[in-house]
């Protein structure tokens, strides 16, 4: 289920950027804070991919591989370790508002996936489910980011 997160932001982050220099300057800000949004989703991805690592390196240990056998460190390792830590970067927030690492990271699943062949996102119900579970996923981020957004200028009063 958390593989539509990646899906979803290689199609979502260029449209949401794009539009935020086409709009009037009353939708800009919504448009930035939204494309904030999706840009911490990938907080939640990188968990994901963590637990995939270990669950990885937990299967090379149980079926005993030797280091030769398990020496996958090539560039997509590298690509995989870059998904997983830059997205921690959006935790400050004039970086999440920017569009340069938003920008970068993009190109690097972009990348990843033109590697793989092109993503589908599926089709049916399984579609209908994923596209439920990523609007409550950025509704769910929406919501924090402006209850800590809110909890600073209230106490700052």
């Amino acid at each position: 289920m958390f593989e539509i997160i990646f899906g979803y932001y290689l199609f979502l982050f260029p449209v949401l950027l794009i539009s935020a220099q086409i709009f009037p300057f009353s939708y800009r800000k919504k448009i930035i804070d939204v494309r904030a949004t999706i840009q911490c989703s990938l907080m939640v991805y990188s968990f994901f991919l963590m637990r995939q690592l270990i669950g990885l390196y937990q299967l090379t240990r149980l079926l005993k591989m030797n280091h030769s056998e398990r020496d996958y460190f090539g560039t997509s390792m590298v690509e995989m370790l870059l998904i997983v830590a830059l997205p921690f970067l959006f935790l400050i927030k004039k970086i999440r508002e920017g569009y340069f690492l938003g920008l970068m990271i993009w190109l690097i699943l972009l990348h990843a996936q033109l590697q793989k062949e092109l993503l589908f996102l599926g089709a049916g119900i399984l579609f209908v489910n994923a596209f439920l579970f990523y609007i409550s996923l950025l509704t769910s981020i929406y919501s924090l980011l402006w209850l800590l957004k809110n909890s600073n200028t209230s106490s700052t009063l």
